[in-house]
């Protein structure tokens, strides 16, 4: 399951951003991907470690909001992952 965080202000580096989602989600946090960084459309992607669906909405409500850079988070948790579906048969 992962959790995207967007409206990651320009002044933070990579290296602040995933020390903050680390920081705020503790063991939930397995895998911490910052992408452009230091640009207007800079987003994070959190794999958690979690397996129960409604888990990722309630971390993902935890953090939106929350300030980082002086702008508040915006964060969703996506309950589908890469995994193919199980077959049918």
């Amino acid at each position: 399951m992962n959790l995207t965080v967007r409206n990651i202000a320009e002044s933070c580096s990579e290296q602040e951003v995933r020390e903050f989602l680390k920081r705020e989600l503790g063991h939930y946090a397995k895998n911490v991907e910052v992408v452009d960084a230091g640009t207007p459309g800079a987003y994070a992607t959190v794999e958690l470690d979690a397996n129960v669906p409604y888990v990722g909405d309630v971390i993902a409500r935890q953090i939106q909001g929350k300030h980082l850079g002086g702008q508040p988070l915006e964060a969703s948790a996506d309950i589908f992952s890469d995994e193919p579906p199980p077959d049918a048969h």
